[in-house]
């Protein structure tokens, strides 16, 4: 008969894959080897998501995201293709720029901005050799919905043409509707772009938030995954359970 940790350990590689399959090391290496053009993007693997993990950690609904990627508006920057989008960390801090400017909270008293306006100003970071990325560092709105962008401390009008305005600012990495803090999803959990892929984990460790979220998916107690992993602490594998079960409502 199997241990109780065996048992644990047979499962838990499949329970992982159907919770972030953007992770797996085949696919990876797979995306890896297209050849210069994903060499390039190296710098923006510092988080690889599929469309279901970066529409929960973003906060921003899994069809809008295929929306905007078919539309031409906002294409994941690690592997854009249909069949294998994948999205980074930097992408969920667009998308959640973008989500925002579309529909900002009522009690913030701001217009929303069109699509138009927004296409067209992701065109211009085009124009001036800015990824789109970056939007959420350079991009400023007025209470009217006019986009600008911020320019050696000036305003710059998205469609070059110049106009003062007071900016709405979003703070992207925090907390986002549905979506956690992209830094510090809970007080003993972590985000950190270049580890694990950008996945949630542990404090100071490199147990992920979906691995725990398996085991007790399986029926086993904190109590008992405390005794498959004795050096964490019982109160950050709470919170793990507790955010994974945010991210997968369905689960």
């Amino acid at each position: 008969m199997m241990s109780f940790a065996a048992n644990a350990a047979a499962n838990i590689r499949r329970q992982w894959n159907e919770l972030i399959p953007s992770c797996t090391c085949g696919k990876i290496l797979e995306m890896a080897s297209r050849g210069p053009e994903a060499s390039a993007k190296s710098d923006l693997w510092r988080g690889v998501y599929d469309a279901r993990r970066a529409a929960a950690l973003s906060g921003v609904p899994e069809r809008t995201l295929t929306r905007w990627a078919a539309s031409g508006l906002f294409s994941p920057s690690i592997s854009p293709e249909p069949r294998t989008r994948f999205w980074s960390w930097y992408d969920l801090l667009a998308l959640r720029t973008i989500d925002w400017l579309r529909k900002p909270p009522e009690d913030e008293g701001l217009r929303r901005v069109t699509i138009p306006r927004i296409r067209q100003a992701l065109e211009d970071l085009d124009a001036r050799g800015v990824s789109r990325t970056r939007l959420h560092n350079a991009v400023v709105r007025t209470v009217s919905g006019e986009l600008f962008f911020e320019i050696n401390d000036d305003l710059v009008r998205a469609d070059r043409s110049r106009q003062g305005g007071m900016p709405g600012v979003l703070p992207v990495v925090r907390q986002y509707k549905r979506g956690p803090d992209l830094l510090e999803p809970r007080p003993l959990l972590r985000i950190i772009p270049g580890k694990l892929h950008g996945e949630p984990h542990l404090l100071d460790t490199r147990i992920p938030t979906a691995a725990i979220f398996a085991l007790h998916r399986q029926g086993f107690s904190i109590a008992e995954i405390s005794t498959m992993y004795p050096d964490a602490d019982s109160k950050a594998l709470g919170q793990a359970v507790e955010l994974e079960d945010t991210l997968n409502p369905a689960a």
